[in-house]
């Protein structure tokens, strides 16, 4: 390396040659680091997808569930209220009949029974239940007897005295017609239920689903890994308030714990004191980006690799050059003859990096717009079947389809933003004119610039180097109008005549002073070897004040001979 700085130093064209290279290189690095940002940016989002929409559907399954279990407990409440049933002993027969009728069809609720205004457990749906069983000192006899007014209250989860599993208790208040207090009707609620619910999720690097009281308290999660149940997971409570969240509300985290960062997802199942959080850990979700990173930086570093290989030898020959020139002239010839071998090849290499990166961002835009559209889709129709479904009672349910429908537009269509700023498909599918005046619309919606677009009755072959190098140049002197220009209107004009495309891309903005070393001039650098890759020209004209102005001209004849750079 030091002798090439040296070498440099004596040689012009050395140091030019170097500086071209370099800024090959700097210009690849930018691009692909660029790429994988974005990359590692869409695949960070489409985890956050995952958990809200996961929590979401268990918050609402959640609060359907629980909309079965209030109902039922109400039901009996009201059956045991009317004129027979205020009549009835809560130990007599009937009442068990009552709770047995009022328990089935409920298979996440073990049983329902009744204690009496003493606290004592005096009727069940179930057979073992403990006859004269004391519960006075339970939460869920507590709450009602000291005089909560909550037509619901859920316990925090606890062992069952009668078989020994973990459950948590939903109770209601039993009042005499007097309005006095009669007792507790109480549902046990079978937590290996939702747990095995859980277990059936089979979503990408989903870690953690949990179900929560508004204290943070663990009614319910997957994995068991050996957290109590009852007691706060993760200090969620450290994380949001969750009795500050509506009924429905959804509240998204990034949390930071020992073993790395989450992704977090809390919403409140209905009107009940419950949330459900789903978390994914953000290293495994980052899982498909590293798969994808290692091609990518494999197959940039072997091009970058023959990119300097071919600047060293350029380089030593252009210096050897120099030293003979004085004495043999044929020397010097055949050196500049490998001089412009050696350029050729530079170009060559530039054409197959820039088809490399159109290939892989057609790639990328392809299957976001084909699998991910698809499956984005498929959960709209799912939830429309779903919503198509409800009774018209449930309007609140109702509303809340409608609310995870729009959400999932809104995510169709950012989906379709994204692919098509990677690769409009209709380049590949419509042809350049088509593509060209898509985008155009698209950039004049969003940027508010009136532009006049002029296109010809005939397009270059679909998706070849020409419409894509016409395309990219285009888009790049648009952003470049936005970025800079400050001008109002745009004139593009896209031509073909005696067998050339010309491009002209011009603006009515403040212009500016060209200055070839400023380093914001990539982007004219890149238009113009698109353009010379494939045998064209390129021109800017513009003077401070003056507007810009933006030339391309390639030949659509060497369309065909160019095509095998792609192989």
């Amino acid at each position: 390396m030091a002798a090439l700085k040296q070498l440099s130093q004596r040689s012009p064209s050395v140091s030019a040659v170097l500086s071209l290279a370099g800024v090959m290189v700097l210009a690849t690095v930018l691009s692909t680091a660029g790429l994988l940002v974005e990359l590692r940016k869409e695949e960070l989002d489409h985890a956050r997808g995952e958990v809200t929409t996961l929590a979401r559907v268990l918050s609402e399954q959640t609060a359907r569930t629980f909309d079965g279990v209030a109902m039922a407990l109400r039901g009996a409440r009201e059956r045991l209220s009317d004129d027979v049933g205020a009549r009835l002993d809560l130990d007599s027969a009937p009442v068990g009949f009552i709770l047995q009728g009022r328990n089935a069809g409920l298979p996440h609720v073990k049983s329902i029974f009744v204690a009496d205004s003493n606290g004592r457990g005096v009727n069940s749906s179930r057979a073992d239940f403990i006859p004269r069983l004391d519960v006075s000192q339970r939460s869920f006899f507590r709450y009602f007897a000291d005089g909560g007014d909550n037509p619901l209250f859920v316990s925090h989860p606890e062992v069952a005295r009668v078989d020994g599993q973990w459950t948590f208790y939903v109770s209601t208040r039993l009042a005499h017609p007097d309005g006095g207090f009669r007792g507790v009707l109480v549902a046990a609620i079978n937590i290996g239920y939702f747990e095995s619910i859980f277990e059936d999720v089979r979503l990408d690097f989903v870690s953690r689903i949990q179900l929560l009281n508004l204290d943070g308290a663990l009614m319910a999660g997957k994995p068991n890994d050996g957290l109590e149940l009852g007691k706060t997971p993760d200090k969620a409570t450290d994380v949001t308030d969750l009795h500050a969240m509506a009924p429905g509300s959804l509240v998204e985290a990034r949390e930071q714990f020992t073993d790395g960062v989450r992704l977090v997802a809390y919403r409140r199942a209905g009107d009940f004191p419950l949330a459900m959080r789903v978390a994914i850990d953000e290293h495994e979700a980052l899982t498909p980006w590293r798969r994808l990173v290692r091609p990518i930086v494999a197959g940039v570093a072997v091009v970058l690799f023959f990119v300097l290989a071919t600047a060293v030898l350029l380089a030593r020959n252009l210096a050897r050059k120099d030293a003979l020139e004085a004495e043999h002239l044929t020397e010097r010839r055949r050196a500049e003859d490998e001089l412009r071998e050696s350029n050729r090849q530079l170009q060559s290499l530039s054409a197959s990096l820039q088809n490399y990166r159109e290939e892989e961002r057609a790639r990328i835009a392809r299957e976001l717009h084909d699998e991910l559209g698809q499956l984005l889709t498929g959960i709209r129709m799912e939830v429309s079947w779903l919503g198509s479904r409800l009774l018209p009672e449930q309007q609140t349910l109702a509303d809340k389809v409608a609310t995870v429908k729009g959400q999932i537009d809104r995510t169709i269509a950012t989906v379709r933003r994204i692919s098509s700023e990677l690769r409009p498909l209709a380049l590949d599918d419509l042809g350049l004119s088509s593509a060209a005046s898509w985008y155009v619309d698209q950039f004049s919606a969003r940027t508010g610039l009136t532009i006049d677009l002029s296109l010809p009755d005939v397009d270059p072959e679909r998706g070849d180097a020409v419409a894509t190098a016409l395309f990219r140049i285009l888009q790049e002197s648009l952003t470049n109008v936005a970025r800079h220009a400050q001008a109002k209107k745009v004139d593009v004009r896209l031509a073909f005549e005696n067998g050339v495309w010309s491009l002209s891309v011009s603006d009515d903005g403040v212009g500016f002073v060209p200055e070839p070393g400023r380093c914001d001039n990539i982007g004219l650098v890149g238009m113009r070897e698109r353009a010379q890759n494939l045998g064209g020209r390129f021109a800017v004209k513009t003077a401070p004040g003056r507007g810009t102005r933006v030339d391309v001209a390639i030949p659509a004849t060497l369309n065909e001979e160019r095509q095998s750079w792609k192989k």
